[in-house]
């Protein structure tokens, strides 16, 4: 089972993560943690800064390049409903860099760019969430793992027309609200880890006894089922092989079946 790194900028978003998981807190590292669920959770504070110090601290601590990385925090935005959740695929800023991606699976959640700031931002001008952490989050991500292990949860905490009376309350609440939705999402990620590695190489086995297969299309071939090993089994991928007539009718067959899944951005 994938371990979970969970990084929230906010005690408050941390602290419905901290009682579902039944996490504990190892005051020498300020991280919470439960060993035996294979969980942690380390609270960044504000801003681009303090994100690429927490994960840099996380990964330092122990990591394996097929954990999860989960960030699940309040955000605002011009008039999406407060309480709200989405899943965020896409991060910009302002000054309209680079874009960084999660992955990109429907996960049956509604989905959202979010638009990373340095301030609290007053004025949505974007058709966007906004938060101050997410692109310090990714960018520092992009170099330690592949995007399908990367998640953001947003949760609207205000808009242009209002304010929550608490940010605090709205982020406990609204969080505990969504966790076990949220939990679900993972949870399909998690079991299929070592699954999905031997099935990969079994598959690419019986493959190589029919085809010569190249290296770049051994790498093509190997994300290709890293992605649909998520959304079928073994046996499906099998029946697709032994009614094809060749190794690109496989790999065309098997890709047109990710693209009714795979989130276009």
């Amino acid at each position: 089972m994938k371990k979970i790194n969970f990084v929230v900028a906010l005690k408050p978003e941390g602290m419905p993560l901290i009682d579902y998981f039944d996490l504990t807190l190892n005051t020498s590292l300020n991280i919470y943690s439960n060993l035996e669920k294979k969980i942690s959770l380390i609270i960044s504070g504000i801003g681009v800064d303090n994100t690429i110090k927490a994960i840099t601290k996380l990964h330092k601590i122990g990591f394996n390049k097929d954990d999860l990385w989960v960030n699940i925090g309040i955000s605002g935005h011009k008039t999406h409903e407060i309480g709200s959740i989405y899943e965020v695929k896409k991060v910009i800023t302002n000054e309209g860099k680079k874009a960084y991606f999660t992955n990109s699976f429907y996960n049956n959640l509604p989905t959202a760019t979010c638009c990373c700031v340095k301030s609290e931002e007053k004025d949505f001008n974007k058709k966007c969430l906004y938060d101050m952490e997410s692109i310090g989050y990714l960018k520092t991500l992009d170099k330690l793992t592949i995007k399908e292990n990367i998640f953001i949860f947003k949760i609207v905490s205000d808009n242009f027309y209002q304010k929550p009376e608490n940010y605090k309350t709205l982020a406990i609440l609204s969080i505990k609200k969504h966790i076990i939705k949220i939990n679900n999402i993972l949870n399909t990620y998690r079991v299929k880890s070592v699954e999905k590695k031997n099935d990969i190489k079994s598959i690419l086995n019986v493959l190589k006894k029919t085809y010569h297969i190249t290296f770049y299309n051994e790498k093509k071939l190997e994300k290709i089922l890293v992605k649909i090993l998520t959304l079928i089994d073994k046996k499906e991928i099998e029946k697709v092989i032994f009614n094809s007539k060749s190794l690109n009718d496989i790999i065309k067959k098997l890709e047109d079946y990710l693209s009714k899944y795979i989130l276009k951005i």
